[in-house]
C-alpha cells in the first residue's frame, strides 16, 4: 500500500508489514523498515527492526539525509523545529539550531508558543520562549493558546495571565 507523506515523499508497505521510504522523485531512502515518519521541516526518522523481536531502534535525519542521532527509543520534531530525543538515559531537548537545552530528563515538552517545560527528579520547570524561568519545582503545568498558563504545586493549582498576574486559584 502506498501512502503519500509530507513534502511529496511516500512510503510503501508490503503485506508482511515491511516499510520502504521514497523521496518524491522515486529515489529510495531506506527499506526493510518497521516504521518511518517525515516532519514538516523535512526531517525524518526511520525505525529499524533488529534481529530480536520488539527490539526496534530509531534514527533521526535532517532533510538533507545527514544523521542527527541513532539508537533512539523515540524522537519528536516540533513545529518550531525544536526536537526531543529519548535515549536509555532519558529525554534530551534541543533547540532548532541543534544546541542542547537539557538531557537526562524524565519528560519535556515544547508548547506552540515556544514555551517549554522540563521534568527532572526535582519536579517540573516551565520556561518562556526567551528561556527565562517562569516557575520550577512544580507537579505539572500547562500553557494555553492565549498564553495563559496553569501551574500545579503541592498546595494546589492556579491560572495566570501571560505577564504572570494571577487569574484565579483552581
Amino acid at each position: 500500500m502506498k501512502t503519500i507523506l509530507k513534502n511529496g515523499w511516500y512510503e510503501l508497505r508490503t503485506e508482511n508489514g515491511e516499510v520502504s521510504l521514497y523521496r518524491a522523485d522515486g529515489t529510495l531512502v531506506a527499506d526493510k523498515l518497521f516504521d518511518c515518519h517525515v516532519y514538516k521541516n523535512g526531517w525524518y526518522y526511520l525505525r529499524f527492526e533488529n534481529e530480536q523481536p520488539l527490539n526496534r531502534t530509531i534514527a533521526l535525519y535532517r532533510a538533507d539525509g545527514s544523521l542527527v542521532a541513532d539508537n533512539l527509543l523515540a524522537c519528536l520534531v516540533y513545529e518550531n523545529s525544536w526536537y526531543k530525543l529519548q535515549t536509555t538515559e532519558g529525554w534530551e531537548l534541543h533547540r532548532a539550531d541543534e544546541s542542547l537545552v537539557a538531557k537526562g530528563l524524565k519528560r519535556c515538552f515544547v508548547f506552540d508558543n515556544g514555551w517549554y517545560y522540563l521534568k527532572t527528579k526535582e519536579g517540573v520547570a516551565l520556561y518562556r520562549a526567551d528561556e527565562s524561568l517562569v516557575a520550577d519545582k512544580l507537579k505539572s503545568c500547562a500553557v494555553f493558546e492565549d498564553e495563559t498558563y496553569e501551574l500545579e504545586t503541592k498546595t494546589g493549582s492556579a491560572l495566570y495571565n501571560p505577564d504572570g498576574t494571577l487569574i484565579k486559584k483552581v
